[in-house]
């Protein structure tokens, strides 16, 4: 799978992951309040990464480990820079508002959204592959 495809399906997730947000900012809050708000929203951020990563990294089934952890870790480092970049740069938020959102101790659902981004490329590379040979 080429680099190009992996930022490429990269930028889609940031777009539709900021759109997100700001629906989260925007409209969930308000109406349900801060913690409902991110647990809905949460969701909505799995439901999509891991459609858009279904589509876009079709081109990974069957590829070498090595592979899929190198498309892993750039996803992970693109993300987390473009967390803080824009987290510094456009919401101004200080330092330890934007790290305070990786505390899974204290009910933040960032890291777990980390770790989906982390696994699609194993889950649509090799244990989906996994799943339709078995079936």
């Amino acid at each position: 799978m080429s680099l190009l495809r992996i930022l490429g399906v990269w930028l889609l997730l940031a777009l539709l992951m900021s759109g997100n947000g700001v629906l989260r900012e925007a409209v969930l809050k308000p109406s349900m309040g801060p913690r409902s708000a991110d647990v809905v929203s949460a969701a909505i951020g799995i439901a999509l990464i891991l459609v858009v990563t279904a589509v876009g990294f079709r081109p990974l089934a069957g590829a070498p480990t090595v592979q899929l952890a190198a498309a892993s870790a750039l996803l992970v480092c693109l993300t987390v820079a473009f967390e803080f970049i824009i987290g510094r740069t456009v919401d101004h938020k200080s330092w330890a508002e934007l790290f305070g959102n990786y505390a899974i101790w204290r009910g933040r659902l960032w890291p777990v959204v980390l770790l989906v981004v982390a696994l699609t490329p194993f889950i649509w590379g090799r244990w989906a592959v996994r799943g339709v040979r078995a079936g």
